[in-house]
């Protein structure tokens, strides 16, 4: 990694000098030393070069119009060569001033980059209505670009995020993609299960919709999130949000949602880059796995132990060197872009599935989903919290009443915001409303790599209530932290035991010797999922809160068990 102390270079964009030195050979590593030298000395004015203009050369900025009259702000940067050259097309909500390192990253490598505001963002005209209008606006875009004299036809997508998403609603007319944390079918977000994934639908919403960003506190965002029923927050907090409104509205899966869904479209290679903590994995591994199993043989999908926003508990995984850089992933699209064999680097393994380890903190690479590896396991749950590998001969069940107005908090997990990601959950301890079921403490390292799903028998006074199941890691000095979680709406008749089957999302997780498996059962986990107020009312208008009354059952009778996939590391 290049080590800088200079003492007036804060304002410095490194990023593409590290990407780029990170996949130059030797002596090339050296010449872009001295490049950077120099560039660092120029701009900290400790050199001047007479007669060069610095001031982006290469770098214009222009408007495309759409077929509706709306002009789109557009920054375009050309390397300086005689050629024509391919093309990196990013599209943001987020202001394309701050993807500006890309121009300049991939231009030392002759690739054009183009750089957009969305429809009704920054400098773009018009309105804005997130995800609507990418396809229209996506397709124009890349018609002006092949029709340019500099282009040679060949344009990839890059971006996380929504920038991700505008790459799979073109993604039929790119000649290949780099989605980033993202994903192309918008209800797998913001439903995941049916459920609905409140933290990350306000924490987006809510900021996005406003003008001024800085009047949106955290506190403000937390406390609507309270507001019931939902469809009043936003007004409440800034204004009517009609995008916000019509998520709400449409909690089904719907036509508003298959018109914003571009999932499986691309016949063109793919290189999907998710994170195990992420809040768009479940819907980024149905994707890639939507993609035909016999399609491009380019396809690559890399999952990192990343999330969306800043960790909840800093822990590295072994630091870079273990679990490469998403952004440095750009190498692969340099490759493709210039013609040349593509292969993953090390520490990738350059499969079709590279899959990440956390706490083995190692990659492992898999032609298949799940890996060949991998066996569903069900650990059954047991008396006395017992969770084993064999389900007990004694027949039981256990309680817990669940109140909506006091939901069990969330700390971490699969959102979008801060503190997400692994988390400690020791606060949750003493907490009434929850059952918990552990292992005896490991003997020998235990490798979770794919789904993970939950079956459960369970009852209920209620008619419609949630059932919430987080796997967690319990460490020999008693801290708890999460591995993965899921939920699900449930719907009774009668207060029999019925069986009720949970999605508790995918992990690739070693638990280590002298650690437990905990699995922790309950209704809530808020606000990353949004609170059952144990009713049968619409999302949109629900504002009643009834108190409920659960029950788990165990046994021969009713074999309440997780399914794990429990992983054998292949032999080096």
């Amino acid at each position: 990694m290049i080590d800088v102390r200079l003492q007036d270079c804060h304002k410095v964009d490194l990023q593409p000098f590290y990407l780029c030195y990170q996949i130059l050979p030797y002596m090339q590593k050296r010449a872009l030393l001295l490049i950077f030298i120099l560039f660092i000395s120029v701009l900290t004015g400790n050199i001047t070069l007479l007669g060069q203009n610095l001031s982006n050369p290469g770098y214009h900025e222009v408007t495309i119009e759409m077929d509706d009259g709306v002009k789109l702000s557009t920054d375009v940067f050309i390397p300086k060569s005689h050629k024509k050259c391919p093309a990196v097309l990013v599209r943001t909500p987020y202001g394309k001033f701050a993807e500006k390192w890309m121009g300049r990253a991939f231009g030392l490598f002759k690739i054009a980059v183009v750089i957009q505001d969305v429809r009704g963002k920054y400098k773009s005209d018009g309105e804005y209505y997130p995800f609507k209008n990418e396809r229209e606006d996506g397709l124009r875009t890349l018609q002006w670009i092949r029709q340019q004299p500099w282009s040679n036809g060949i344009v990839s997508g890059w971006g996380a995020s929504y920038v991700g998403f505008t790459q799979w609603a073109i993604s039929d007319s790119l000649d290949f993609l780099v989605p980033l944390l993202t994903g192309a079918n918008l209800y797998d977000l913001f439903y995941p299960d049916g459920v609905f994934s409140l933290q990350s639908a306000f924490n987006w919403g809510l900021l996005n919709a406003s003008r001024d960003q800085n009047k949106i506190s955290a506190d403000k965002i937390s406390n609507s999130m309270r507001i019931l029923p939902l469809s009043a927050a936003d007004d409440s907090t800034i204004c009517e949000i009609p995008f916000l409104t019509d998520w709400l509205s449409h909690e089904t899966e719907d036509q508003y949602w298959k018109n914003m869904s571009y999932r499986g479209m691309t016949k063109a290679p793919v290189l999907c880059v998710a994170g195990w903590y992420d809040v768009f994995l479940k819907a980024q591994l149905a994707d890639f796995n939507h993609l035909k199993a016999n399609g491009n043989p380019e396809n690559r999908m890399v999952i990192g132990p990343w999330c969306h926003g800043s960790q909840g508990l800093k822990n590295e995984y072994g630091g870079i060197r273990k679990t490469s850089d998403p952004k440095a992933l750009f190498a692969y699209t340099v490759k493709f872009l210039k013609g040349r064999r593509k292969t993953l680097s090390s520490p990738l393994k350059d499969a079709r599935y590279n899959l990440f380890i956390m706490e083995r903190n190692e990659y492992v690479g898999s032609e298949s989903w799940p890996p060949a590896g991998t066996c569903n396991t069900p650990y059954y749950l047991g008396p006395d919290k017992s969770l084993t590998a064999k389900n007990p001969e004694f027949q039981g069940s256990v309680s817990y009443d669940y109140d909506p107005s006091d939901p069990l908090p969330s700390h971490g997990g699969t959102a979008l915001g801060d503190h997400v990601g692994p988390a400690l959950q020791n606060d949750n301890l003493d907490r009434n409303d929850q059952l918990v079921f552990e292992t005896p403490a490991m003997e020998k390292p235990m490798i979770l790599l794919g789904d993970i799903s939950a079956t459960l028998w369970f009852s209920s006074d209620v008619p419609c209530t949630g059932l919430v199941v987080c796997l967690q890691d319990v460490f020999p000095d008693g801290r708890i932290v999460n591995i993965q979680e899921g939920a699900a709406k449930i719907y009774l008749s009668g207060t029999i035991p019925q069986k009720k089957e949970v999605s508790v999302w995918a992990t690739g997780y070693q638990i280590n010797p002298g650690h437990k498996l905990k699995v922790m059962i309950t209704s809530s986990w808020f606000p990353r999922f949004n609170r059952s107020l144990n009713g049968c009312e619409p999302l949109f208008s629900a504002a009643t809160l009834t108190k409920a009354h659960q029950t788990v059952f165990f046994g021969a009778a009713y074999p309440s068990c997780i399914s794990l996939p429990v992983y054998a590391f292949p032999k080096k």
